[in-house]
């Protein structure tokens, strides 16, 4: 029997053992004179559990239950700090809060309450993004902070806490490098310089990361920060917008990025015009469907931005079909239906119904009624947007 037992225990010893190995050990990090210095161009972790504080401790920023874990880093480029809290249990609750040191007795200076905490993240967490937590470039969603402006050589403290006992956490830096773009804005139709908003947007999210307004004179300076590393984020939209003015945009990819800061962006702005589609992207569809083709999202982004700016402007969707001359009942269902794809995706992104109407002509306005290729074909199968108030 005893035999059995010990047998029992020396497996659950070394089934333990094998869990934590690998795991980097945390627990004498407790307190911020015993910080373990990070590099920030590699992976940390994944770590052992925080440990345990039974009682409250003034070495301890957190008014909360007490898992506490401290962090020293010095940064090692230029440019916008980033980073991710990933915890490997995503129901753990993970807080934390960054300190920019200041002075040889910043420990002293963070407990006296001296040295204030210049980001933090407390009890906000988000289930859909497995319970990760950090610095973003806009601060969102609302687990995560915006990212910090640093220098090569600063040095930083980061504190974390797990409000459960619950497991450990890795930690992952990025850098994004700043730069700065130039321009002018100007009406193509009155030649005339513009004042105008201009936009910096990820193409892979979506996020609208700066803006900036152009003087009266048309000049315009944007700070951007960027990953330099392609495989992060491969695409920028760089577009300008001024009340009453069509949208003009050009798309930076991120191997391109370091010559933004030797040339000019200027953009040249059309009127907006009613009844006028001239300037206005055409929507185009899989053979025989309503399914959008990939390479029309971003035109439709490029539709919603503009009545996103324009809170007045009403448009009119207008499908079409590659079919027979004169147009059967399917294809005029068939094009009314992809006018309604269409109107739906702009109503989900939240633009109100009343905004968008549509129509369906079926194959009556074929650009090539005598379709000869794939191309010519995939030409008749689109939407397209008229403006019928601004």
């Amino acid at each position: 029997m005893k035999k059995t037992i010990l047998t029992i225990i020396i497996f659950a010893y070394l089934g333990l053992s094998a869990q934590s190995q690998g795991l980097k050990n945390i627990k004498s990090a407790t307190v911020c004179k015993n910080a373990i210095e990070l590099s920030t161009i590699s992976v940390f972790g994944p770590t052992t559990a925080p440990k345990e504080l039974k009682t409250k401790s003034s070495n301890n920023p957190f008014d909360r239950s007490q898992h506490p874990v401290w962090y020293k880093f010095t940064i090692e480029k230029d440019g916008v700090l980033l980073f991710d809290i990933i915890p490997i249990d995503q129901n753990d609750n993970y807080d934390f809060l960054l300190y920019k040191i200041e002075g040889a007795n910043y420990c002293q200076d963070i407990e006296n309450g001296k040295n204030v905490a210049i980001r933090s993240n407390l009890a906000r967490t988000d289930q859909a993004l497995l319970g990760k937590t950090g610095l973003s470039i806009t601060g969102k969603p609302t687990c995560y902070s915006k990212g910090v402006d640093v220098k090569k050589g600063e040095q930083y403290i980061l504190a974390i806490n797990n409000m459960f006992k619950g497991k450990g956490h890795s930690i992952v830096f990025k850098y994004l490098e700043n730069f700065k773009i130039k321009g002018k804005i100007s009406s193509f139709d009155t030649k005339e310089m513009l004042k105008a908003e201009v936009f910096w947007t990820n193409l892979r999210t979506n996020e609208t990361t700066s803006f900036v307004t152009s003087n009266k004179q048309g000049n315009y300076e944007l700070k951007v920060s960027i990953s330099t590393e392609a495989h992060r984020f491969p695409n920028y939209l760089l577009w300008a917008y001024a009340e009453k003015y069509y949208i003009a945009d050009t798309v930076i990819a991120s191997r391109n990025v370091n010559g933004l800061q030797s040339r000019q962006y200027d953009f040249k702005l059309h009127k907006l015009k009613k009844g006028n589609n001239d300037f206005l992207p055409k929507i185009f569809f899989d053979p025989n469907s309503v399914n959008i083709s990939s390479g029309s999202f971003s035109k439709l982004e490029n539709i919603y931005r503009l009545m996103e700016q324009n809170k007045q402007m009403e448009i009119v969707l207008e499908g079409h079909s590659n079919g027979f001359y004169p147009s059967t009942d399917v294809d005029k269902i068939l094009s009314e239906n992809r006018a309604e794809v269409v109107k739906n995706w702009l109503v989900n992104k939240g633009l109100d119904a009343k905004r968008v109407g549509i129509k369906g002509l079926g194959s009556n306005k074929m650009i090539f009624p005598y379709a000869e290729n794939e191309k010519e074909e995939s030409a008749n199968r689109r939407v397209e947007i008229f403006i019928v108030k601004f």
